[in-house]
């Protein structure tokens, strides 16, 4: 173990140094782990996977003699473990709180999926934890890092499209109906707001630069569980920006993308929403209209790339446990309509 230094400004003790691998424990041995997070692990620069828990011993034997590394038995084998640097948690979001808490006392760096949690005061708690103990809590947002989305926050930024009027998101999926637990909303918390929702919503703050002030929704929810499959939103930032959501999972023709609207030019990330974007970047200004393509990445890769980086300056991760609690809070305002 590398000995730690302890960034003063925000308390983060980095376990590793720039150009040393960071080892991560999986947390949640599904679907998501093994067909996402363990390859992307396999091709992160600075990172590998040392092993992952199962919500039973079988399937973290499973997941195991699928994709290496340890099959843990309990969570606190994972933890006790000095050879585990940092853990992923991909657990029913009703589990979050407590194995962030855990692992933080047990000095691991914590990456969340998204929702952090199911209620702002699981996130607060999530967050002083970490806090107390020293270590990074980052929240897996990882649309921020595809390279179409960290354009048109450049192009923002530098002022090129002028003031920001109006942003639009919009994911329309296909998912569903649960089987799973994702069908519980005492361990879900919602249906595809939680599921691919809190994505856009982040993404045009990450964008705008600016705290949402002002809501206003429309729900429509599953007959059996009563949980969300359809939301459109207008929202008002604390920049004066105005924008539009739609998210749905009952649309077979997708349209997944998101629009900028300034007072000197347009910007569109056309099919850049999703797991494996492909899309591309269409710039209009002064009635022309410029197409950027950019390289497809792995954006769980970049995610972990990014994280280690930040554990390694002492500098917090881009999507923080602040930015979590921001999503969870416009969640829950949303989800009162």
């Amino acid at each position: 173990m590398i000995a730690p230094k302890a960034d003063r400004r925000l308390g983060i003790m980095p376990q590793h140094r720039e150009g040393v691998t960071m080892r991560w424990g999986l947390i949640g041995a599904g679907a998501h782990a093994l067909q996402k997070i363990a390859p992307a692990l396999r091709s992160t620069k600075g990172a590998s996977l040392r092993g992952a828990l199962g919500s039973t011993p079988d399937k973290s034997a499973r997941f195991a003699a699928e994709a290496g590394g340890v099959a843990y038995p309990s969570l606190e084998a994972m933890l006790g473990d000095d050879e585990v640097d940092a853990v992923f948690i991909a657990t029913p979001n009703d589990q979050h709180r407590e194995q962030t808490e855990k692992a933080a006392a047990a000095g691991k760096h914590i990456l969340v999926e998204k929702p952090m949690a199911l209620t702002e005061g699981d996130c607060r708690a999530m967050i002083a934890a970490c806090e107390r103990a020293g270590v990074a809590l980052g929240i897996g947002f990882q649309q921020r890092h595809a390279p179409v989305h960290r354009a048109l926050r450049e192009l923002i930024a530098s002022g090129q499209l002028g003031d920001i009027m109006l942003v639009r998101g919009e994911w329309h999926t296909a998912y569903g109906p649960w089987t799973n637990w994702r069908a519980d909303p005492a361990k879900s918390g919602s249906d595809i707001l939680g599921a691919v929702g809190v994505h856009v919503f982040d993404l045009l703050g990450f964008l705008v630069g600016a705290d949402v002030s002002k809501t206003a929704s429309i729900v429509d929810r599953a007959a059996d569980t009563g949980l969300d499959q359809t939301i459109a939103a207008a929202l008002r930032y604390a920049n004066g920006t105005m924008g539009t959501v739609t998210i749905t999972r009952r649309a077979r023709a997708a349209l997944n993308s998101v629009h900028v609207l300034g007072t000197k030019g347009a910007a569109s990330g056309i099919g850049t929403l999703g797991m494996a974007p492909t899309g591309h970047l269409e710039i209009t200004r002064e009635g022309h209209t410029e197409t950027r393509e950019f390289p497809v990445v792995d954006l769980y890769a970049a995610q972990f790339e990014a994280f280690a980086e930040a554990v390694a300056a002492g500098r917090s991760p881009s999507a923080s446990g602040a930015d979590g609690l921001k999503s969870v809070a416009l969640t829950a305002q949303l989800l009162k309509a």
